[in-house]
């Protein structure tokens, strides 16, 4: 056996010391007060997706949402509540001007650091979400009653988690079980709003089980009476989740979960056929499945061995009929599968200073009527890290990851991060990493037009051919000269460069300040662009380009101060700067022109107008206060999230951002809630969530305007208990 660890461990380092770089998931300790998460040094161990381990030193920046949090906001939807902490903002409406009036067809995402939601990996339990429209991922499909805490890592995690994990990531973890428990919640929410859900815990000398269910369903709402149809329909889903776990000796476990989401939406809604308006109606069906299997095995005190296999798949099947006659107007579908197999040695069983190293496969598919054929890809990948600890003060990380995917060539992603115990309350934190993005199937063979608003998007794959066949069908006026676009449009892969530099100070065990600064450097950055041409209906046409030399850099600064037994404030505020280098260059070198769409007047771009890239607040800030009584009976809260002006569209053809009428004004979203807990098992939750009642049909459709809610929970062993 000693010699197996020899082995395993002379390997391991060979592999750490070929990669340069590091890995990027680490943890703050953190104090749960009762209302958030008040972070401090050397507490407590915290899970995380590739190892249980200690906190202590962490060079990263990274946020923890607690369960306890969760539930006192009331709240029922994951984006709400990732929304409301520092740096992560709402990113909507894609597409910009075309979709005024109309909500976003593919939902909303979360941009982190400046960056877009396609660049943010979102993980449950560690592993991957799949289904991603225009690169967002429906958080809808993730139940919060599951959940038991999220871990938000910040900056390039691409080291461990591969090319989606530019920005960072999301990881989701679900309740496991941990005792016999029966929870049961019933919600009633504005908008004919309600949702149901159960879970059961169950523990058994060697077994552990924990089973979960929700329903959900929503009348949906209407922002625009003079337009036909709702700005969100009609929709409910079902969730299930279990968790088994299972100690087949004192040395090897095994964990199974399974979870399934289903919804229905039913969408009604006007098109135009021959100029003429015509109502359709119909409804999509979204599904989601995974399986994940883990096998713990203790080879010794200091080496621990752990296999994956995770298998998941995602559905999306839409069908609107002609209300007139019945007869089929639009059907589209997509379908993904992932298999992901991976192996993970880990090595040491001393506190930060493991070494952790592992392989793995995944092979993907994807179709869609929005693509020509049926899409396949695989890729192989390892990855590695190591820490040390020097003199108790110095923590160091090093790691990296290689990525041969058949899509792309060979990829080295290396990190390296540093944590600096200056004073006994005082951590200072470096890390520098890079990070890589191929093109996705949608960016390189989307070819789609949207029924409902009439605005075609085109892959850079697809862009000359469906240019040809717009004309053909007289979409484009044989006036329009699409001869630049029927070239080789084929998009380059994204590579970054991120540094975060920060550092957290702890002040008499009450208040916890952190501060992180950061800067990405992207280069061939791939985003939307809008065609200096529209179609015969007035509508745009949008494909994908690489934009050069793109960065986003600015800070975030977190204060969280326990006032004292009963309140608890929490503050946070984002100061972010996203701009194309290329534009800059162009306007001091006075190459950057925009035409005023009213009185057509032309005249140069200067800097002090140029605002940077589209969708992105300069500030945003996040203020919440807590309340919790000795005896536990009572809580209340209320939060404010302020977001600062940012550009939604351009207007005057120069595709920057650069016209005061291009932005979205400024706005607050106020939300409160308060609970009564019962001794026979029973709380009563009540809230209002956009109190401010801020709404703006054109620019902001998924603010559906002031909402009340009311939750009650029973916990089932707790009342049978009173009773007996």
């Amino acid at each position: 056996m000693s010699a197996l660890v020899k082995s395993i461990s002379f390997s391991s380092v060979f592999i750490s010391i070929l990669f340069t770089g590091i890995s990027a998931y680490s943890q703050y300790a953190a104090k749960d007060t009762g209302f958030n998460k008040v972070y401090t040094i050397d507490e407590i161990t915290v899970s995380t997706t590739r190892t249980i381990k200690s906190i202590g030193d962490i060079p990263v920046p990274i946020q923890v949402i607690s369960k306890k949090f969760i539930q006192q906001s009331g709240s029922q939807k994951l984006i709400d509540i990732l929304q409301q902490q520092t740096g992560l903002i709402l990113s909507d409406n894609p597409l910009g001007q075309s979709l005024q009036g109309y909500p976003n067809p593919f939902g909303s995402g979360i941009q982190m650091q400046g960056l877009d939601p396609a660049y943010t990996l979102i993980l449950v339990d560690g592993e991957p979400l799949t289904g991603r429209n225009a690169g967002i991922l429906n958080l809808g499909r993730i139940a919060v009653g599951n959940i038991k805490q999220v871990e938000i890592i910040k900056g390039p995690a691409t080291s461990l988690y591969g090319s989606d994990a530019l920005a960072g990531v999301i990881n989701i973890i679900t309740e496991k079980p941990t005792g016999n428990n029966s929870l049961l919640q019933v919600h009633q929410s504005s908008n004919k709003t309600w949702g149901f859900s159960a879970s059961q815990s169950f523990k058994k000398n060697k077994t552990a089980l924990q089973l979960f269910a929700n329903r959900y369903s929503s009348s949906g709402y209407d922002l625009d009476k003079t337009i036909y149809g709702q700005t969100t329909d009609p929709y409910r889903n079902y969730s299930f989740a279990g968790n088994l776990q299972y100690d087949l000796n004192a040395t090897t476990q095994l964990q199974s979960s399974a979870r399934l989401f289903t919804q229905k939406q039913f969408n009604n809604y006007l098109v135009y056929t021959a100029n003429q308006p015509q109502a359709v109606d119909g409804s999509s069906i979204e599904t989601d499945w995974s399986f994940n299997n883990q096998l713990h095995y203790k080879i010794s005190k200091k080496v621990k061995l752990i296999s994956r296999l995770y298998i998941t798949g995602y559905k999306d099947n839409a069908e609107v009929f002609m209300m007139s006659d019945k007869q089929l107007f639009d059907k589209s579908y997509m379908q993904q599968f992932l298999l992901k197999p991976e192996i993970q040695v880990e090595i040491g069983d001393k506190r930060n200073q493991k070494l952790i190293a592992g392989a793995g496969y995944n092979f993907e598919t994807v179709e869609a009527n929005r693509y020509p054929d049926k899409k396949r890809f695989n890729a192989f990948y390892i990855f590695s890290q190591k820490e040390w600890m020097l003199y108790n003060k110095l923590n160091i990380t090093v790691g990296g990851r290689l990525d041969k995917h058949s899509l792309y060539k060979l990829q080295f992603n290396p990190k390296l991060a540093l944590a600096y115990k200056a004073a006994p309350h005082l951590t200072i934190n470096a890390s520098i990493g890079t990070g890589f993005k191929a093109p996705d199937f949608r960016q390189q063979f989307l070819f789609f037009t949207n029924s409902l608003v009439g605005y075609t998007l085109l892959g850079a794959d697809e862009l000359a051919n469906g240019l040809l066949q717009l004309q053909q069908q007289g979409q484009i006026e044989p006036s329009v000269n699409i001869t630049p676009y029927l070239g080789n449009n084929a998009l380059s892969p994204e590579k970054s460069v991120g540094i975060n530099i920060g550092g957290r100070y702890l002040l008499h065990n009450k208040t916890t300040f952190t501060l992180n600064i950061f800067r990405n450097d992207i280069n061939n950055l791939i985003d939307r662009f809008n065609l200096p041409f529209s179609k015969t209906n007035g509508q745009a046409i949008f494909s994908y380009i690489n934009i050069n030399n793109v960065f986003t850099q600015g800070l975030d600064v977190n204060i969280n101060h326990q006032l004292n037994n009963l309140f608890s404030i929490n503050a946070g505020y984002q100061y972010l700067e996203a701009k194309d280098k290329d534009v800059i260059k162009k306007i001091k070198d006075g190459k950057m022109v925009k035409r005023d769409p009213v009185t057509f007047v032309s005249s140069y771009v200067t800097s002090k107008e140029y605002g940077g890239l589209f969708n992105r607040s300069k500030h945003t800030a996040n203020l919440q206060l807590f309340y919790n009584s000795n005896n536990k009976k009572w809580g209340a809260n209320i939060r404010a999230n302020y977001r600062g002006r940012f550009g939604y569209s351009d207007i005057n053809g120069n595709n920057i951002l650069d016209d005061g009428r291009e932005y979205v004004k400024a706005y607050v979203l106020l939300n409160a809630a308060i609970s009564k807990s019962f001794k026979q098992g029973f709380e009563i939750q009540a809230g209002a969530e956009n109190i401010l009642n801020h709404k703006d049909k054109n620019k902001l459709p998924n603010l559906p305007g002031i909402t009340y809610l009311v939750n009650l929970n029973i916990n089932l062993n707790q009342l049978f208990t009173k009773q007996l």
